[in-house]
């Protein structure tokens, strides 16, 4: 029988390696503990998830596959290319054995990441999604050509072709040398708490400018107006209908506003359409009011424009409201927010404003008939023939307001008689 004491068993672990080690620096930013390692570029799809285009990664924007593929082929094209560090958080996962401590309040040792494997992976990536996606990109294009060719060459018989087919496989195996060869640095940030890491995500992505509006929105939580969104986004008229990734609200976008128009209503119908939003006023203003007003502004919507009770039911889509009614121009929601806010300021209640908005109900039709009310009133300056909405200048969009909100002591003769 044999003598089990005298084998090493040490390195045996009874299954597969879970993690790998990584020679690191342990050193503090943000009141965050920072580990510092270098990643071979072939092992980036190993510890971090490889975002899915298709679907958003929690804390994180959409990925775009065709910049992601952009990235993958400049890494082939330039033997000199660079980049920046690629960021992510840990939530707690990886395990430091300390080494040295050195000056500058660092210590070096060895650090042990959980590989990125099953639906929970220990790393998430703060700043680097499309470099990810596009090395992983770059290793499947690298092994389907080796195996294209590799098959390839089983089958030709013409000396020729075999030649340029082992031309090809040399070409591919250096190019996977140097996915193993090169390296890019990794940082990883210790932070499990969602609001952090997204507000890192925000501050990250802000400072290096090419965020747009609807993603600073979601993921500034510094902001009251932005802490709003995801509970307005939960009135019947909106749930479902936002768009949390674009700004512009094309024709057939299916979703009714984008996340930064919710938050330009929110502020709207609580400070006006030019009211200004300092540091004081920002500390002064109480989160869950500015939700109570936002779906207050909702309500009204919903109570004075039938064809909106439509759009909650599913009788008329988003698309099919921007062709027919002005109710589908952000820019035109913008001025009935800023009418609400003025109305509410000399102290209408919000039934008398939902009453004045109905007799507008009727002259909600687009594209704008040049004998509309909006082309027989003041409001002529700013509402054009065959426009299906204002623009959304707010140069043009603070007098629309204005005049509108004149109408209730004031109303035209078409609202008197309740005619379009």
């Amino acid at each position: 029988m044999t003598n089990l004491e005298a084998m090493d068993l040490a390195g045996v672990t009874g299954a597969a390696q879970r993690h790998d080690t990584y020679v690191a620096v342990r050193s503090k930013q943000g009141g965050r503990t920072l580990f510092t390692i270098q990643v071979r570029l072939f092992d980036i799809p190993v510890l971090l998830p490889v975002p899915d285009p298709d679907k958003p990664t929690p804390g994180n924007r959409r990925v775009n596959a065709q910049h992601a593929r952009k990235f993958g082929e400049y890494i082939k094209g330039k033997p000199d290319w660079v980049a920046p560090p690629l960021l992510a958080r840990d939530d707690g996962r990886c395990i430091f054995h300390e080494q040295q401590a050195v000056p500058g309040s660092m210590t070096i040792g060895t650090l042990d990441v959980p590989l990125a494997l099953g639906a929970s992976p220990s790393l998430k990536i703060i700043d680097g999604q499309h470099r990810v996606l596009g090395v992983r990109m770059q290793i499947d294009d690298i092994q389907d050509g080796m195996n294209r060719t590799e098959d390839d060459l089983a089958r030709v018989k013409d000396d020729t072709k075999r030649r340029q087919l082992e031309e090809r496989l040399v070409e591919l195996k250096e190019r996977l040398e140097r996915l193993h060869a090169e390296h890019v640095t990794l940082q990883i940030y210790v932070e499990s708490e969602r609001k952090r890491f997204e507000q890192m995500f925000y501050d990250v992505a802000d400072n290096a400018l090419g965020i747009n509006q609807a993603v600073k929105v979601r993921f500034d939580s510094r902001k009251v107006l932005n802490r709003t969104l995801y509970e307005v986004m939960k009135h019947a008229l909106l749930t479902g209908r936002v768009d949390e990734e674009q700004d512009r609200m094309r024709a057939g976008n299916p979703n009714l506003l984008g996340a930064k128009h919710v938050i330009d209503l929110v502020r709207t119908v609580n400070i006006g359409l030019t009211g200004r939003m300092g540091k004081k006023r920002e500390e002064e203003l109480d989160e869950p009011k500015l939700i109570e007003a936002a779906n207050d502004f909702f309500d009204c919507l919903l109570l004075a424009f039938p064809v909106l009770e439509d759009v909650v039911e599913g009788v008329t889509t988003a698309p099919e409201l921007r062709e027919t009614s002005l109710l589908g121009s952000v820019s035109m929601l913008r001025v009935l927010a800023g009418v609400f806010y003025q109305l509410r300021e000399d102290d209408r209640t919000d039934d008398e404003i939902a009453e004045f908005f109905s007799r507008l109900a009727p002259h909600m039709t687009a594209p704008i008939a040049p004998d509309s009310i909006w082309r027989t009133t003041d409001a002529r300056h700013v509402m054009q023939e065959g426009a299906t909405g204002p623009s959304a200048l707010a140069q043009k969009l603070k007098p629309l307001t204005e005049e509108i909100t004149s109408w209730y002591a004031d109303p035209p003769a078409a609202l008197r008689q309740g005619v379009a």
